[in-house]
């Protein structure tokens, strides 16, 4: 082997080697950025796990929440009863980007007191493209024609589902003082 040769080959073995070293430093600091990330975004993350939510405060949300809820629950009601969204849809938006706020600060506590039941999670599935709850599928939804387009006869249960974990967190609340 010439010595030409053996010194193109080990500045390509060094030049493999940094390539693979900043392969490796760029990856270790995507994971750890979207470690960061994900526990900075989620303010129930483990970390966050020893910071509480007052109780007042939850009360709070709650009863502003509720009264959103309720919002949304009837134009849903009048939405279907009339056979379509468009004309509900201006006030839906608001009222879904509010609900798309302000649920994921509840959404821990209301699913301890939800009852489960798969065709929440299907039609999540279906408008969104992933699993939901009764009451994030109440919402996820773009436009109140899907909701009622996707509906297959679960829109009233799903309402009940809720509407009763709202009664029983608030039960929970109202024990906890």
């Amino acid at each position: 082997m010439s010595v030409p040769l053996w010194m193109r080959a080990l500045a390509h073995g060094i030049w493999k080697g940094c390539v693979y070293a900043q392969t490796v430093v760029r990856i270790g600091v995507k994971h750890v950025l979207s470690a960061w990330r994900s526990a900075v975004a989620l303010p129930y993350s483990s970390q966050a796990a020893t910071r509480e939510f007052p109780i007042e405060d939850q009360r709070l949300l709650l009863a502003e929440y509720y009264e959103r809820f309720e919002q949304l629950a009837e134009l849903i009601c009048d939405a279907a009863f009339a056979g379509e969204g468009t004309p509900f849809q201006e006030r839906y938006a608001q009222l879904r980007r509010w609900h798309l706020r302000a649920y994921p600060q509840l959404k821990p506590y209301l699913t301890a007191h939800l009852n489960h039941d798969p065709s929440d999670a299907e039609f999540g599935l279906r408008v969104a493209g992933k699993p939901t709850d009764a009451i994030e599928a109440l919402f996820i939804a773009e436009t109140v024609d899907e909701i009622l387009r996707y509906d297959e006869g679960h829109l009233i249960g799903r309402l009940e589902r809720a509407r009763s974990a709202l009664y029983r967190y608030s039960d929970y609340l109202r024990e906890s003082l």
